[in-house]
């Protein structure tokens, strides 16, 4: 039986005012929680069952046990005994399943269109409870785990927490290592693991230890009926014993700092507070109003402050790690090398505004303003996808009273300063703990599985109460009221206008578009800004700086406009191919004002020299960081750089940013700006007649520019008898491949041919190179449009074999099944109806349906019908034009080829066959260009 009096009806779900949803929480008698969402725009259904159990579960002499048991559960279970069945059975019906381990919590979860829902969630129900333990299942996902292992061990965020593992309390779980590899789980006798998988599985795989979420359009009493056949039955008993943890870290592990040496260029400082779990304070949001104070970037705050002297260029505070009797308080900053000089400096600046923080408690407006946020996040926020929500719920419900749980991250429900100054109790000298993160670190240790140098010491104690009594820094200040709070949030706007775009004015080199939004009913818009500037046109150079410039206005607009972003303003200034992009976004109200208000500064003389150092130096750290990415990463920015005619490659561009000054700078932004095309389009809740207006303001700003036109998106015409390479240098062991299939044309009918066609070989590739071949942890495939060209990509990166395996594995794979395509027959409809359903039912939110129009304006498609023509195009073909295209692919020369590799630490004996691209702007220079 089902009890539905989980919750009294006294307390109904806290449900923003703007939430279409419906739900019903349930309890069963064997103490399973569920949340049932009814949610009739639902495109997919989801469902997903959080577990209260992590590696903080694992047997101390089994590090890696809670891990190696959620990929175990992936390997059949009783009623559905084939490995890896659900996946193909998810795969073949337009969804997807995955899972993470946590330190306290897992997570399992699922989509599927929604008529095949109630049939996933029995598979679902019978992995979560009655799965095989099949040896050789655990043996393989051994292997899998140490690829997975293997593929972090230069990832300088796992080797950074492997750090702290080992300088926190030995005998508190947090400190054992959770990933697992082949020395942890390898060694131990196959029976014996099973025996510890078994016995993990029984004390927390109970009911009364999980809790699930459904979304679904199928209805709350469907959903419960099937729901209690699979889950009611499942009479496991008993609760998952409590465990008592220590303390996170012992009296010397406080007051200390780690130097801590990275691979990748960089220099940060983590600064943190040891506090305990702060999860009751979730009514008043204590650390949030921290984080949001500390984390200003507006004039007079503390980032300002450290960059008028260089000592830092970024700031962040809040997260950090947390658990049931713990949680970190993290400031981090991106330093510079002045900065760590001046280290004691820097510091008394920061526990000096932590005192401001403490006295401008006593301003109770500040307490009423975070609400006012916090009540609009809430009432305004966009759905998700329903598997995101899915996820989010369950874990939630862990957290919150299930009638707060929908509302518990975003209301403050009590304004008391009390929490904040308890918090803030924490924050003191003595209670934290420095990491300094940058080239030169000293250090005299080695982390174990990672391999990270690092130091740790003690403070000095005189330091110590220094920083407990710090001087004035009259520069700094807490912010001041937000200026760009709405306080219309109800649509009034009469929906009289076109909800498809159409043009409402143009000039010689301006073009607006607008389209009034009538589905979401929102006071909310997106408005674009596209700049195509014809000095693209002269190559890598430009392209560069102009990235630099790009860099430099961001960080003045963060200057200006921060609070415009705290208030749900946003705006993103970005550099493309084709030049440069404003989107604005967030609250209707106040946002074409600060469009611009930005349109104008960017327009304007603005005197950058006083930032350049420091944004070129960040721009130099990223583009020699992206050098450093793993080889998959590295191999996919290379393929953009080569077919597409304006992207230019990261080595490209770092020869022109390291010789940069801030004349080439301005010059290029004369550039940039004197000859250009702008295309707006403003989507939301506005009317025509403010489009208009809007649209002739920007008219009297912008510069003139007569013969000024869109830059053509062309992309490299790969076809042709010869198939290319391309080799991409990389500092890691693994081996990695990327081969490329660019169609022919980018006809509807070709792209549909594209998209199904990969769909079709997604799953058995992932199954051939991941499960059967074992050749790596990453493998998979993609459609993969560049510049909206159709093509397809299959991808591999390996520690154990060489690029010319993996090029043979991957060629062989793809001959055998486009020969024996006619095997995929059977469910081939389905991943057809799967595709065309994700074709015509994408537009999730505002900001989803806005970025589609904005795509569908860049494109040409002024009809705005090429998704629609693309569904017909799908649902009109054949098998047997399926077919023939795999044939054509085998054989003939008008799909072109590339293949891109790094080939890792396992070389190869024979060399790669194929037409070598040596020089990337040589090779541009002089291909063949298709638009």
């Amino acid at each position: 039986m089902l009890d539905n009096t989980l919750l009294p009806r006294s307390l109904p779900l806290q449900i923003s005012k703007n939430d279409h949803r419906n739900y019903c929480p349930i309890t069963m008698e064997n103490g399973t929680k569920v949340l049932l969402v009814h949610d009739v725009n639902c495109k997919k259904s989801a469902a997903a069952a959080c577990i209260y159990a992590g590696h903080f579960d694992d047997p101390a002499d089994i590090p890696g046990l809670s891990h190696l048991l959620e990929h175990v559960l992936f390997g059949g279970s009783v009623a559905f005994p084939e490995a890896n069945g659900f996946d193909k059975f998810l795969a073949s019906h337009g969804g997807n399943i995955n899972a993470w381990t946590g330190t306290e919590y897992s997570n399992f979860h699922f989509d599927v269109t929604p008529n095949h829902f109630f049939e996933s969630l029995e598979r679902f129900v019978d992995l979560l409870f009655q799965p095989q333990f099949d040896l050789a299942i655990i043996e393989r996902e051994i292997q899998a785990i140490d690829a997975e292992f293997k593929l972090k061990v230069k990832d300088d965020l796992r080797r950074l927490y492997q750090v702290h593992k080992e300088t926190c309390n030995p005998a508190h779980p947090f400190s054992q290592f959770s990933v697992g590899n082949a020395q942890t789980l390898g060694v131990i006798a196959p029976k014996t693991l099973q025996l510890a998988l078994k016995t993990l599985h029984k004390s927390c795989y109970l009911p009364s230890n999980m809790m699930w979420c459904l979304i679904s359009n199928h209805s709350l009493d469907e959903m419960k009926v099937h729901l209690a056949k699979l889950l009611q039955p499942i009479n496991f008993t008993g609760h998952k014993p409590l465990i008592d943890l220590p303390p996170l870290y012992l009296p010397d592990q406080l007051g200390i700092t780690i130097h801590i040496k990275p691979i990748k260029q960089a220099r940060r400082l983590i600064l943190s507070f040891a506090l305990p779990d702060v999860q009751a304070f979730y009514q008043t949001k204590p650390l949030e109003m921290i984080s949001h104070l500390l984390g200003d970037e507006g004039q007079g705050s503390l980032l300002s402050f450290y960059k008028q002297r260089n000592w830092a260029t970024n700031l962040s505070a809040g997260g950090g790690i947390n658990g049931s009797n713990f949680k970190d308080f993290n400031v981090n900053l991106q330093m510079t090398e002045l900065g760590l000089e001046n280290l004691d400096k820097l510091l008394n600046a920061l526990f000096y505004f932590l005192q401001l923080i403490n006295q401008g408690m006593s301003e109770n407006w500040r307490l009423v303003e975070k609400a006012k946020l916090g009540q609009l996040a809430f009432d305004y926020h966009e759905s998700s996808k329903s598997i995101d929500d899915a996820i989010h719920l369950s874990n939630q419900m862990f957290h919150y009273p299930i009638e707060e749980v929908l509302s518990g991250d975003f209301l403050v429900s009590k304004l008391d300063a009390n929490p904040v100054k308890d918090c803030l109790a924490y924050m003191l000298p003595h209670n934290m703990r420095i990491k300094l993160i940058c080239p030169e670190a000293e250090t005299d240790q080695i982390a174990k599985w990672y391999g990270t140098p690092y130091r740790s010491k003690a403070i000095p104690p005189e330091f110590l109460a220094k920083l407990a009594q710090p001087q004035p820094v009259s520069e700094l200040k807490l912010p001041p009221e937000n200026p760009y709070i709405v306080d219309v949030t109800d649509t009034g706007v009469v929906k009289s206008c076109s909800a498809i775009p159409r043009k409402t004015f143009e000039a010689e080199n301006l073009r607006v578009w607008f389209a009034q939004d009538q589905q979401f009913n929102q006071p909310k818009g997106d408005c674009f800004i596209s700049f195509d500037c014809q000095a693209i046109a002269e190559g890598s150079e430009v392209s560069a700086y102009k990235r630099l410039w790009v860099a430099l206005m961001v960080e003045h607009f963060n200057d200006q406009f921060y609070q415009a972003n705290v208030a749900g303003l946003h705006y993103h200034l970005y550099a493309h191919q084709g030049g440069f992009s404003l989107h604005t976004s967030g609250f209707s109200q106040k946002q074409l004002d600060l469009s611009v208000q930005i349109f104008k500064q960017i327009h304007a003389t603005i005197d950058l020299q006083p930032m350049f150092e420091q944004v070129k130096n960040k721009q130099l750290n990223a583009l020699q960081n992206s050098l450093m990415n793993k080889p998959i990463n590295r191999l996919f920015t290379r393929l953009s750089g080569i077919v597409q005619r304006y992207t230019h490659a990261p080595k490209e561009l770092l020869k022109h940013v390291e010789t940069a000054t801030i004349e080439d700078v301005n010059q290029v932004r004369y550039k940039l700006l004197d000859d250009y095309f702008i295309e707006v389009f403003l989507f939301g809740d506005w009317h025509e007649s403010q489009s208009i207006e809007y649209a002739h303001r920007l008219n009297q700003l912008k510069r003139k520019s007569l013969n000024a036109a869109n830059i053509k998106r062309e992309v490299v015409d790969l076809t042709g008898q010869q198939k290319y390479l391309n080799q991409v240098s990389s500092q890691h062991d693994d081996a990695a491949v990327v081969l490329y299939i660019q169609t022919p044309t980018a006809s509807t009918k070709d792209v549909a041919l594209t998209i199904l066609t990969e769909q079709l070989l997604a799953s058995p590739f992932f199954n051939y190179m991941r499960n059967e071949k074992q050749l790596g942890y990453l493998a998979g495939s993609g459609y993969l449009p560049l510049n909206q060209h159709p093509g397809m990509a299959f991808y591999v990166q390996s520690p154990t074999v060489s690029s010319k395996i993996l090029v043979d594995e991957i060629e062989l794979f793809l001959n055998d099944n486009f020969s024996t395509i006619s095997e995929l027959e059977p469910i081939w409809q389905y991943v057809q109806a799967s595709v065309v359903k994700q074709i015509k039912d994408n537009d999730t939110s505002l900001s989803v349906k806005s970025q589609r129009l904005w795509m569908a304006i860049g494109n040409q498609d002024h009809d705005f019908n090429q998704q629609e023509n693309l569904a017909e195009q799908l649902l009109s073909l054949t098998f047997e034009d399926i077919t023939q295209f795999c044939n054509a692919i085998q054989k003939s020369q008008q799909f072109g080829r590339l293949i891109l590799y790094c080939s890792g630490k396992n070389q190869a004996k024979t060399p790669l066959e194929g037409s070598v691209i040596e020089d990337l702007s040589s090779f541009k220079q002089h291909a063949n260009f298709i638009i």
